[in-house]
């Protein structure tokens, strides 16, 4: 029995560790999802630098207290938890784009830059494009007006 609890804090540890540690997680109930499903987005996940896990709620609770994180309340139903490692927004995306197709996915919050969100605002997150996406969208508005004043410059020169 003692081996038991010690693999159990142990766990407890680690997840918390990986809560401290990663730059954004993501907290999901993913009652109804298929296995060909979960695998797909576990192998996506890891092409983003990302991973998920499967915790039972009694860890996943303790380890949200152990890493100090409060919101969440007390976690009910099957939980999934996704890890941003490098791109912060990147779990939430994924996740976004299988709840598109699998209606059975609830967001319970997330945590980034050890911030607290709720699930709205993690959907709303989830829907901006990445963060390549909005570096060209900004480089487009900052060219936007240079090109407009050449192609008024070319347009003065072939009328002349």
């Amino acid at each position: 029995m003692k081996k038991i609890i010690q693999f159990k804090e142990s766990e407890v540890s680690k997840i918390a560790d990986l809560m401290k540690t990663s730059s954004s997680f993501l907290i999901f109930e993913y009652q109804g999802i298929d296995a060909p499903d979960m695998t797909a987005v576990r192998k996506e996940m890891l092409k983003s630098d990302a991973n998920l896990h499967v915790i039972k709620n009694n860890i996943l609770n303790r380890s949200l207290k152990k890493a100090g994180i409060d919101g969440f309340g007390e976690l009910v139903g099957p939980n999934a938890i996704a890890f941003g490692n490098s791109d912060e927004i990147a779990p939430l995306k994924i996740i976004h784009n299988l709840s598109k197709t699998n209606n059975c996915i609830k967001f319970k919050g997330s945590v980034i830059e050890n911030k607290f969100i709720d699930a709205e605002k993690t959907i709303s997150i989830s829907k901006l494009p990445n963060r390549e996406g909005l570096y060209s969208m900004l480089l487009s508005c900052l060219t936007s007006p240079i090109r407009g004043f050449l192609y008024a410059l070319k347009a003065i020169e072939e009328t002349k």
